[in-house]
């Protein structure tokens, strides 16, 4: 009854925003775990009431994780409603990862758009010098020490690179002159991390995002680090657009397509990958698909979204 009772508070932090909670929130899906333990354990026991329970527990949180895994039927027959757009997003964790295996990963993928998380200052000139320039020509860059810095590398031309104010991290977006499309914004985004800061600092820094995007009047690309996963409520505001007034919200490509819980990091640890943190989001394009890939050295898988794009 205790392993029931801590997962079934676990899993009442997916529908609060309390910034104290997002911390515990994260790690949802293993509670959903915990409490099929406990159910099986209370059936097998014969203490009905208390299985009875468990199951109200259980399919309370499984209704919670439900959207994930439900495909959105606008992304099935959109293939062919415009040109397509390739998108990475890579965490290089503080500039470690290994360029030459990024970049042959870019190559193999055939990425047309790749954002860049904590590009550090000597990563610039290593992935230069692994060759990133001959598959993505255009790029705009805003390097940090200390894992600090972003980037977007791009294989059509960049224009009206911009970094962006009021966050502690690097953040920016750029316009993409994509063949065939209309006028495109693409982010690369890097949110503070609820721990070890104070969550409240992520939470303002998830509604200072949202102003930012309220504000947008184009299609949107966005790769990221949220350090967020789909079971933090205020991500899913940001995504449903009521963190901010007219806010028209974004899509998340895990949802859209049905990919569901795509954890992401850490990796490289004697546990597998629990926080589904590196997310490809847009707004006015269609994500056809998601996936991660591995990135060498890195404690991040990276992932890959195929976009439609209105023409």
């Amino acid at each position: 009854m205790l392993l029931l009772a801590g997962c079934a508070a676990g899993i009442a932090t997916h529908f609060t925003d309390a910034p104290r909670l997002i911390r515990i929130a994260s790690f949802t899906p293993v509670f959903l775990i915990g409490a099929l333990v406990a159910a099986v354990v209370l059936i097998l026991s014969r203490w009905h009431v208390a299985a009875l329970l468990a199951a109200v527990v259980l399919a309370v949180g499984l209704w919670g994780q439900w959207p994930l895994y439900r495909a959105v039927g606008v992304f099935a027959d959109a293939s062919a409603a415009g040109p397509q757009l390739r998108v990475m997003q890579a965490n290089i964790f503080l500039g470690r990862a290994d360029p030459a295996a990024l970049v042959a990963r870019v190559r193999a993928e055939r990425i047309d758009v790749l954002t860049v998380s904590e590009l550090t200052d000597e990563a610039v000139p290593a992935l230069a010098a692994a060759g990133i320039g001959d598959e993505l020509p255009h790029a705009f860059l805003r390097s940090r020490p200390g894992g600090g810095g972003v980037g977007i590398y791009a294989r059509y031309p960049l224009s009206d690179g911009e970094l962006l104010p009021g966050f502690e991290l690097h953040n920016v977006r750029a316009n993409v002159a994509a063949p065939g499309a209309a006028p495109l914004r693409v982010y690369a985004l890097h949110l503070l991390p609820p721990f070890p800061e104070p969550p409240w600092r992520w939470a303002a820094e998830v509604d200072r995002l949202a102003e930012v995007l309220a504000l947008e009047d184009r299609p949107l690309v966005i790769g990221a680090d949220v350090n967020a996963t789909y079971d933090h409520k205020r991500f899913r505001d940001l995504l449903a657009g009521s963190r901010h007034p007219g806010s028209p919200g974004l899509s998340d490509a895990a949802v859209v397509t049905g990919a569901g819980i795509v954890p992401t990091y850490p990796v490289g640890r004697r546990t597998p990958p629990l926080l589904a943190i590196d997310r490809i989001l847009t707004r006015g394009a269609t994500p056809l698909s998601f996936r991660r890939v591995g990135i060498a050295g890195s404690d991040h898988h990276g992932v890959i979204s195929d976009i439609s794009l209105h023409s």
